[in-house]
């Protein structure tokens, strides 16, 4: 029994970790220009997006696990 408890703190205890890089992740998204010509800025929006879905999916799995 406290195993499984140990295990879901720990899974919450990465949900809050996840949350705050969502966050930290969307805030640099919006200092970007997503209609820059610029070729590299282009490739850093995508790749931020990509990110944030990751880090979206990360936290549902956490979110499935625990229920």
């Amino acid at each position: 029994m406290q195993g499984r408890r140990d295990r879901m703190r720990a899974l919450e205890q990465a949900s809050r970790h996840l949350a705050r890089a969502e966050s930290e992740a969307r805030a640099a998204q919006l200092l970007l220009d997503p209609t820059s010509s610029s070729e590299e800025e282009q490739v850093l929006v995508r790749a931020v997006a990509g990110a944030r879905t990751m880090l979206a999916d990360a936290i549902e799995t956490i979110q499935a696990i625990m229920r």
